[in-house]
């Protein structure tokens, strides 16, 4: 694999927060997109400004701008992780995740 090929299969992810029969708070499924991205290494410049912001990068990749519909949430290799920041970068768009303890069997109607 060459450094800037992509690499890293990810699904874009927008939920909603909704409330079930009884009253539970939960998840709800919109829509999902398969992308294909590029990994990047999170440096420590960025990893300590995300900690001054109250927040961990726990990874960063690359797409293709026009791919990215706005989801504030991914999913790879079976974790979800919330879309902490979006960075415009010429052709591409880097993303910025955090992982979250959601499951997707957490989220009411989504589909495999």
């Amino acid at each position: 694999m060459f450094p800037s090929s992509p690499n890293i299969r990810l699904i874009l992810l927008k939920i909603t927060l909704m409330k079930d029969e009884i009253g539970n708070q939960g998840y709800g499924f919109i829509s999902k997109k398969e992308v294909i991205g590029i990994s990047k290494s999170v440096t420590s410049k960025e990893y300590y400004e995300s900690k001054k912001n109250e927040y961990k990068v726990d990874m960063a990749l690359k797409i293709q701008s026009f791919l990215y519909d706005g989801s504030k949430y991914a999913i790879i290799d079976d974790l979800i992780y919330q879309i902490e920041r979006t960075y415009l970068q010429g052709q591409f768009l880097e993303l910025y995740l955090m992982e979250t303890k959601m499951k997707v069997s957490d989220i009411h109607g989504y589909i495999e």
